[in-house]
């Protein structure tokens, strides 16, 4: 066995060299050790040195046989158009060093072990393949080949393979590969661009895989991977364009999920197809956030595509696990954004109450773009869904879903626009729902969700809202009613200055805890149909006040309210169910809730408001026993403020009108009381006749005449001056004449109450 040494042109040749000059002396350069020794272990610590090939050597040997006349390497490719140079078995020494070479060739190293990272720096080659080869890296910046680049279950440990800027004209395969640079850069490859697809089947990285500026023009596939950074870049993307499709799911062949401890950094990335990753793992990868850390940073985040273009749909859905924050601030989404059964949990980063202080966010979609649906049931996500300012352009799907966020804004999105349904059925939220300024293009369906543990407001040193919908517009319909279970909202439902467009709908729930100073805030709510049927009565106070609706729905639980009804100036047209004219029963009901829920106090408006609707309806009565309920009211309360010297009279003024006339409200019955007044005074006086005042006028005497003198104030019959009344009698004219003053005011309030209504 000749002594190895450097090489030099008259130097002597190791056993695989000497093979491969003779291979190249019979043209078949496609298989330099084919057969002639067994498989090597890139692995194994020791080798024969019948096996080594100097990097030296190799390198001036291809160099030089470009100037050899008549030495063509055969070619295995079809057509015979593809020169193929093939090493296999073989262990290279020394340095590889290709630098600025420019060769007519596919290289292809199948079973090798690199003792020093090749240099392929500049060199203009066309192919590479590496098959279950192991490296310490590759230094191939500014690599240029016009076909595949292959590293296919190879082993890189302790370097970097550097592909910086290089021109790969077909696809780099890095299947079933490892790279293991602990604390380092795996991948190195700035501004790379592969014309093709990048494939990473099951790759292995320990390491950063830095490829931002990247140009890729088909897909971008790492499924079954696992890629391992804790603390820092896992996958560093940025600016990355990628023709085709980013795959980071399930591997076809093995089922292995995709996994990554680190973060995926892919802020401002181009991807034509879709972004998938269904079933991956993402581990948390980072240290937990420090106290004064900026409140929109996301310190935990395992993926960042922040001004993201995607014109396919995203995929983060079915097994999807992340101990991260997902964040896609500003970005554009051309499909649909899929996250149903994924499950994102920050609870192992803060304790419960710096959570509260400063909550962490599972999901940041802060101003993206969705143009398709946002699907997102049966999803568990602890921490803060931040949402402020997001378009969806389709639906959005939050059914059967869990966010869990105690006494935090759990889901935050303010002003975010849905096109059409948002779907929030049978979910379990702990924390508070922001939706202030939201615009829902159909229905807002919050059917049998259980909203607990409102948010805290450090300041104002209360609870916020379970349900927060200031100032936003529903196209068609708020569902809160019950389905298979209640809905159920601890805090506040806030609907103040809101919009919908048809019905909102509060069948069958349970509101409040008592907490809050109310249950429901709908001030100046604006709704064609309100329906408020609580199953139980609410915890605190119903706020009406101002509001506006077509039909109301409500009943005996909702004017239970701990709070009562805040129904003033709240106008309706009508009553979903229909009070019959002779239903009394159903007018002194209503009569009885608000009573109740006045406290005592004098409230005209409900009463004029419900007038209102039963003489809209034609049920005249009904209105009147109404407007008669306020009309006592009103004297109840003017004897309240009065001094208690005075009350008397007040109430006994209004007694008297109850019964004669019903404030006026029934001048009929003033007839019936003339009627019944003018029968007793004529039966008394015609027992008790009365004496003349001037016996010389002889005037007849009439006790009837007499009676209708002194009831009726406005007719004089002369009658009152002609006769002169004395004990008994004398105190009969007077309760006449009272009795005719007290009919005639209350007639002609009545009178004048009918022209008003006329008019």
């Amino acid at each position: 066995m000749p002594v190895v040494k450097p090489w030099d042109s008259n130097g002597p040749l190791t056993a695989a060299e000497q093979r491969f000059e003779e291979l190249l002396r019979q043209g078949r350069a496609d298989r330099v050790t084919q057969g002639a020794v067994p498989p090597l272990d890139v692995h194994a610590v020791r080798h024969s040195q019948d096996r080594e090939i100097r990097g030296e050597y190799l390198a001036r040997r291809l160099v030089e046989s470009l100037e050899e006349p008549g030495w063509r390497p055969f070619s295995r490719r079809s057509g015979g158009q593809q020169q193929v140079i093939a090493v296999e078995d073989a262990v290279i020494t020394g340095h590889l060093d290709l630098r600025a070479t420019d060769l007519p060739y596919l290289l292809e190293f199948v079973r090798c072990r690199f003792e020093h990272a090749p240099d392929l720096r500049q060199a203009n080659i066309a192919g590479l393949v590496l098959w279950h080869c192991r490296f310490p890296g590759i230094a191939a910046r500014n690599l240029n080949t016009s076909n595949d680049t292959v590293l296919r279950n190879c082993t890189s440990i302790g370097g970097i393979v550097d592909l910086a800027d290089a021109q790969l004209g077909g696809s780099l395969l890095l299947n079933d590969s490892e790279l293991r640079n602990p604390g380092g850069r795996a991948i190195y490859g700035d501004r790379l661009s592969v014309s093709g697809a990048l494939l990473g089947l099951r790759l292995q990285v320990t390491g950063e895989i830095r490829i931002p500026g990247a140009k890729v023009g088909g897909n971008l596939t790492l499924s079954g991977g696992a890629l391992r950074n804790r603390g820092r870049y896992a996958l560093n993307a940025n600016g990355i364009q990628i023709g085709g499709s980013l795959r980071c799911d399930v591997d076809p062949l093995t089922r292995r999920p995709f996994t990554v401890a680190g973060l995926m950094f892919l802020p401002s990335a181009h991807i034509f197809g879709d972004l998938r990753l269904r079933d991956a793992v993402l581990e948390p990868g980072v240290k937990p956030a420090q106290r004064g850390e900026s409140q929109y940073d996301d310190p935990t985040s395992t993926l960042v595509i922040d001004r993201g273009d995607i014109r396919g749909d995203v995929q983060i859905d079915q097994g999807f696990r992340s101990g991260g924050t997902i964040r896609m601030v500003s970005a554009k989404v051309g499909g649909d954004l899929r996250m149903s059964g994924a499950h994102v949990d920050l609870s192992w980063s803060r304790s419960a109450k710096a959570s509260v202080e400063q909550p962490l966010r599972s999901v940041h979609l802060d101003g993206t773009e969705i143009l398709g649906n946002l699907e997102a049931s049966r999803v568990e996500l602890h921490g803060q869904v931040r949402m402020v300012d997001v378009r969806v352009h389709g639906s959005f799907q939050l059914n059967n879903a869990c966010l869990h966020g105690p006494r935090t804004d759990v889901l935050q999105a303010s002003r975010i626009v849905v096109g059409s349904n948002l779907d929030c059925r049978e979910t379990d939220v702990v924390g508070s729902i922001q939706l202030q300024g939201a615009q829902i293009g159909a229905n807002l369906d919050l059917r049998s969700a259980h909203l607990t543990k409102p948010a805290w407001h450090r300041h104002r040193m209360s609870y916020k809202s379970s349900l927060d919908l200031r100032a936003a517009r529903i196209a068609r319909d708020l569902v809160c009613a019950a389905g298979s279970r209640p809905f159920l909202a601890e805090g506040e439902v806030q609907l103040r200055r809101a919009e919908i467009g048809r019905q909102a709908n509060f069948w069958g729930c349970r509101l409040g805890d008592g907490t809050s100073r109310n249950a429901i805030n709908a001030f100046g709510l604006v709704v064609q149909e309100l329906t408020l049927v609580p199953e139980t009565a609410p915890q605190g106070r119903i706020m009406l006040r101002q509001a506006q609706c077509e039909l109301l729905a409500d009943s005996a639980s909702l004017w239970a309210a701990s709070g009562g009804v805040d129904v003033e100036d709240f106008g309706y047209d009508n009553f979903t169910t229909t009070i019959e004219p002779t239903d009394q029963a159903a007018v002194r009901e209503r009569l009885g809730w608000l009573r109740a829920n006045s406290g005592g106090r004098y409230q005209p408006g409900p009463y004029d408001q419900l007038a209102r609707v039963f003489r809209g309806n034609g049920n005249e009565e009904h209105a009147v026993l109404v407007l008669i309920e306020k009309q006592r009211r009103r004297y109840q309360a003017i004897a309240a403020a009065t001094r208690p010297a005075f009350r008397w009279p007040v109430r006994l003024w209004s007694m008297l009108q109850l019964i004669t006339v019903s404030y006026g409200y029934r001048p009929l019955r003033a007839l019936i009381w003339l009627v019944l007044l003018t029968a007793a005074g004529t039966t008394w006086f015609d027992h008790h006749p009365l004496v003349p005042i001037n016996e010389e006028d002889h005037p007849v005497w009439n006790p009837f005449l007499y009676t209708v003198d002194q009831l009726v104030p406005i007719i004089n019959l002369g009658h009152d001056v002609m006769w002169q009344a004395h004990g008994n009698s004398q105190w009969i004219t007077v309760v006449l004449i009272a009795s005719g003053w007290i009919l005639a005011t209350t007639v002609a309030a009545g009178i004048t109450r009918a022209l008003h209504r006329e008019l």
